[in-house]
């Protein structure tokens, strides 16, 4: 049975441009060509390319009655808010979605096919529900064999939540294509789910079973690929999602590593805890990885875009020679320096 081509409007009320709202944003860097409408009724009128930069004309509406015209076949619920929760009054739109018989997508902790009135809904109108975030499937503990696999393994961290780590490994996946590697993109959230179809929602999954889970999955893939580019997770000095980090840390079992950093942001998003020099985030993650298998940070990927094209080149200049690393914007300037740092580990 062929898969059907999908449609998207995205729900992103209130939220579209804003860090929350990285899963829309996401979807329309990478998969422009599926989202057919935005619904943020504070931005009507807009395009996707006027708000974030890129995305062409993708049109911003102010409900899910004006994007039918445009076709769609599936709402993605485009945002991911702190503790994952629905919004309630997105329970008329989610509704309202599945009444008119599109499949709803869906990366929050909240689970829609165990909604009664949602999956009563979806059944009745044949619908879809897609709980990205769905983890009952995951029972394993982690072995902690790095030569289980076979493939190098370059997972990204960060000194916060929303630094980049997602686009930095989907952008060093797609450049090291061009320089021979056989690479792949490991997502590990709802976005990146979201965006390519398929990977390990670790933050979902029982606290006993969340390295075992990434150790599985890239155990598998690495019979396939030589290079995984693996998505992390919040960072290990957040007082809430330290957890899903360290677990990554463990499960993934890198050769090398990418820390992804957002120049002036100088406290934990929604925390007062002072985030550490990039040389101490360093040190920090090295130890961690220490006891189980050497690995260096290679690089410090930068999202700079809040600055302007010369503040961003003195802040990369200025990453470079407080670390001794190489430093980027991936998206602005593209990965030859993380290649070239790749292609010394492969070597």
């Amino acid at each position: 049975m062929q898969k059907k081509k999908r449609r998207i409007v995205i729900l992103a009320e209130g939220y579209f441009g804003d860090l929350d709202g990285k899963t829309a944003s996401g979807l329309i860097m990478y998969k422009p060509q599926e989202v057919v409408a935005v619904i943020d009724s504070t931005q009507v009128g807009k395009s996707a390319q006027d708000v974030l930069g890129f995305g062409g004309d993708i049109p911003l509406v102010g409900n899910l009655a004006d994007s039918l015209k445009y076709g769609p076949n599936a709402l993605l619920i485009g945002i991911a808010p702190r503790g994952g929760k629905l919004p309630p009054e997105w329970r008329d739109v989610v509704r309202e979605a599945l009444s008119n018989g599109l499949d709803v997508i869906n990366g929050l902790h909240d689970l829609l096919n165990d909604d009664p009135e949602f999956s009563k809904l979806a059944k009745s109108k044949g619908a879809r529900i897609h709980d990205l975030r769905e983890a009952s499937r995951y029972d394993t503990v982690a072995i902690g064999d790095p030569s289980l696999i076979e493939a190098k393994v370059i997972l990204t961290v960060g000194s916060d939540c929303k630094t980049g780590k997602k686009v930095t490994a989907v952008e060093l996946a797609r450049e090291a294509k061009k320089h021979g590697w056989n690479p792949h993109f490991v997502a590990t959230g709802q976005s990146g789910i979201a965006i390519f179809g398929e990977g390990v929602p670790i933050d979902s999954i029982i606290g006993d079973f969340m390295s075992g889970a990434i150790e599985e999955h890239l155990i598998e893939k690495s019979k396939t690929y030589d290079l995984l580019c693996v998505e992390g997770q919040g960072t290990i000095v957040h007082p809430g999602y330290s957890g899903v980090t360290l677990a990554l840390i463990h499960g993934s079992l890198p050769d090398a590593m990418i820390l992804c950093h957002y120049p002036g942001r100088e406290r934990v998003k929604s925390y007062q805890v002072k985030i550490p020099a990039l040389q101490e985030m360093i040190k920090l993650h090295e130890d961690l990885t220490r006891p189980i298998k050497l690995c260096r940070v290679i690089g410090i990927s930068l999202n700079t875009q809040e600055l302007s094209e010369e503040e961003a080149r003195a802040e990369i200049e200025k990453v470079e020679e407080g670390t001794g690393l190489p430093a980027i914007d991936p998206v602005r300037f593209g990965c030859d320096k993380l290649i070239e740092a790749l292609e010394r580990l492969k070597r």
